[in-house]
């Protein structure tokens, strides 16, 4: 099937009305007539490293989404958010380990509870119920709880390189970068390189995305963006690109919030977390026709 639809150019947005099968029979023939070699090669890649990791990562997110919904809820961010803003060192991981003790798994406590949890900070910087000294700490000692649980993540997955370099930053100028630490931490699960953090101005970023070679480019804005100005953004990492088919990846609130405005800037695709960053990113390149 996929090689059918990369002969159609289909396989991006494969599905069953994606083609009509009676035109099935001149296709099957040019696939008859490929190489053996060349079929054998193409199903063992298919099953290794798309079928495989795809239906791992669909039951580990299907199991998940149970368990947040029976273990995580608002109060538990909350209780959370209120243990970070007292400062308390003992308390934040006795806290996450009561969690782990319940059967909430380490996915689940970067999605589900770090990440709202920085949300929630911002909110109350923002209507002025935490004065700006609490929210930073606060928000010091969640990225050193991402450190420490990250390294543990890591292990778990025992991940392995799959040749493929990811540039994840905020959007310029935007100080929101803990969710782009939480895609990174998924994306090295997945055995991707990463690089990436924070930009002050958009020629930091265009000069970041030449410095080295990347298969995707991800940019997270939480602000408010002038959505021309950011397509042209996006317009120059792709010329500056050492990888010709490199993917513009975009997320953050903003583009949770105006979802027409992903393919208005001209991006490749969005993700609501790390889990489905990697995943779509994963099929947008496994979608590119073999050489």
């Amino acid at each position: 099937m996929r090689a059918f639809a990369e002969l159609r150019g289909d396989w991006a947005d494969c599905g069953p009305d994606n083609f009509d099968c009676t035109t099935i029979e001149p296709f099957l023939k040019t696939i008859s007539e490929a190489p053996v070699e060349k079929r054998r090669k193409l199903l063992v890649e298919t099953v290794e490293k798309s079928v495989i990791p795809r239906l791992s990562l669909s039951y580990s997110a299907e199991n998940a989404q149970s368990v947040r919904r029976a273990r995580i809820g608002s109060n538990d961010i909350n209780e959370f958010v209120r243990i970070l803003i007292d400062r308390d060192i003992t308390a934040d991981h006795k806290f996450l380990e009561k969690m782990e003790q319940v059967g909430v798994g380490i996915e689940e406590i970067f999605l589900e509870l770090m990440t709202p949890a920085a949300r929630v900070l911002g909110e109350l910087w923002e209507e002025d119920v935490c004065d700006f000294t609490d929210v930073t700490i606060a928000l010091v000692r969640l990225h050193q709880l991402l450190h420490h649980y990250g390294a543990v993540f890591d292990f778990q997955g025992i991940p392995q390189s799959n040749g493929r370099s990811a540039l994840l930053v905020a959007a310029p100028g935007d100080q929101h970068t803990f969710g782009v630490f939480i895609l990174q931490e998924f994306f090295r699960r997945a055995g991707w390189h990463t690089n990436g953090g924070a930009v002050a101005t958009e020629d930091d970023l265009i000069s970041l995305a030449a410095s080295d070679r990347f298969d995707v480019v991800g940019v997270s804005a939480s602000n408010e963006l002038a959505v021309e100005e950011f397509a042209a953004v996006i317009r120059a990492l792709r010329d500056v690109a050492e990888c010709q088919d490199m993917l513009v990846m975009v997320g953050g609130r903003f583009f949770l919030d105006h979802p027409n405005c992903v393919k208005e800037v001209g991006a490749d695709a969005s993700a609501q977390d790390g889990r489905r960053a990697v995943l779509g990113v994963s099929s947008l390149l496994d979608a590119k026709p073999l050489r």
